[in-house]
């Protein structure tokens, strides 16, 4: 997987895992939802497949009539769903960090303590100042957090937030965890559009950190890519369910 210096990388794990978790039409929203519009045109057709698809052989609700003629479209796959793969230690350029549901083997639906399971000798456990954020990578520059629910912070993993404390334009890209579709901090805003076609652009009231440009791509298992654009480039990534409407707020602050 990209950075060498991400300190996820892991021994074997062993198994695959499906992550069980709630309802996400039951987790309230702790968006501010913003202005919406079409991402701006100009982009590829189509974006390549993803090859975390899920792993039910529901439909997504824009697939065609289920063949047993009744004419109703299969159920969407729930959120939890989706398969979650295991990583060793060694360094396989081929494979990605971050997908819709998960960073590396850390996947939503899973609690903090189901998560340092998955990841020997890293303890994932929640802050003690607001028990429902977690960091996931250990010191550096480079900052990802799982987060719960204030209101069960021993709860399951709803999304992850990666920021870069470092400088972006120095950092070397094997340092920055990416998209399948090639998509990290620093990314530029066209790269963006290119690669999520179909996103959306929202302008964001953020009450703890003002107006904030976010761009929202949906993924499989109604999870959600929300793309900080800070002038011009990805300035953080936030992913995993509950963010339809993009993100504002202070994660500790929720």
């Amino acid at each position: 997987m990209r950075g060498a210096g991400i300190a996820i990388g892991v021994a074997a794990l062993l198994g695959a895992c499906v992550p069980s978790g709630p309802n996400e039409s039951e987790e309230p929203e702790i968006v501010t939802a913003g202005e919406v519009s079409p991402l701006s045109p100009g982009a590829s057709a189509a974006a390549p497949d993803r090859a975390s698809a899920p792993t039910t052989s529901n439909a997504r609700p824009d697939a065609q009539p289920s063949a047993d003629g009744t004419g109703e479209p299969a159920p969407e796959p729930s959120p939890f769903a989706l398969a979650c793969p295991t990583y060793d230690d060694g360094l396989d350029w081929s494979s990605v960090a971050i997908e819709g549901h998960r960073f590396g083997p850390v996947c939503v639906g899973m609690t903090f303590e189901e998560a340092g399971d998955r990841v020997p000798g890293h303890a994932i456990a929640g802050r003690t100042e607001c028990p429902w954020v977690a960091p996931v990578t250990g010191d550096g520059p480079l900052e990802i957090v799982a987060v719960t629910s204030p209101v069960e912070p021993d709860g399951p993993i709803r999304f992850f937030r990666l920021v870069y404390r470092g400088d972006l334009a120095t950092a070397s890209p094997h340092d920055l965890p990416s998209t399948r579709e090639g998509v990290a901090p620093g990314s530029p805003r066209a790269d963006v559009a290119d690669a999520y076609p179909t996103a959306k652009e929202i302008t964001q009231d953020d009450p703890a950190r003002g107006v904030r440009q976010q761009v929202v791509a949906e993924q499989p298992g109604s999870h959600h890519y929300v793309f900080d654009i800070v002038d011009g480039v990805v300035a953080e990534l936030t992913w995993g369910t509950g963010l339809s409407s993009g993100i504002a707020g202070e994660l500790c602050a929720l």
